[in-house]
């Protein structure tokens, strides 16, 4: 009965460290998402650059680009609309699988931008890849209606 005992706290030990890493893992990942978000609001083309995998791809709307075509395009006007736009997240999911995570997020977006009032509903996947210690975002794909 004793070892019964034992082996049941040992068993509850070790899933209250593994929830505690899981739970690690997935700050991290949204850590990684909103400093990119961040990067692109702050025209930060460096820490953009350096969130992004090598092979990143980045789709919105019916469009596809890699990181040097986003981040020589596209990312400076998506940090005047992001900047404009007051967003709040409505659903978010993580779900990490050894290394690679994938977040899937509804929000909403509401602001003025190019003087049209806008309110957005968006839709964000994104799939990142750990390198080292850190989260890299591979894949993007942002929609809004």
């Amino acid at each position: 009965m004793k070892s019964l005992i034992k082996i049941t706290g040992i068993l509850f030990l070790l899933s209250g460290t593994l929830m505690a890493q899981t739970n690690q893992t997935k700050t991290n990942v949204l850590n990684a998402l909103g400093d990119f978000k961040t990067a692109i609001i702050d025209n930060d083309s460096e820490t953009a650059s350096n969130l992004l995998a090598d092979d990143a791809l980045i789709l919105e709307g019916s469009g596809m680009e890699t990181k040097e075509e986003y981040l020589s395009h596209h990312f400076h006007s998506d940090g005047r609309f992001l900047k404009a736009m007051n967003r709040e997240i409505l659903t978010q999911k993580v779900t990490t699988e050894g290394a690679a995570a994938w977040v899937s997020t509804v929000s909403t977006m509401k602001g003025t931008y190019s003087e049209r009032e806008m309110d957005l509903t968006s839709l964000e996947l994104a799939v990142l890849r750990k390198d080292g210690d850190h989260w890299k975002i591979t894949a993007i794909h942002w929609s809004s209606r």
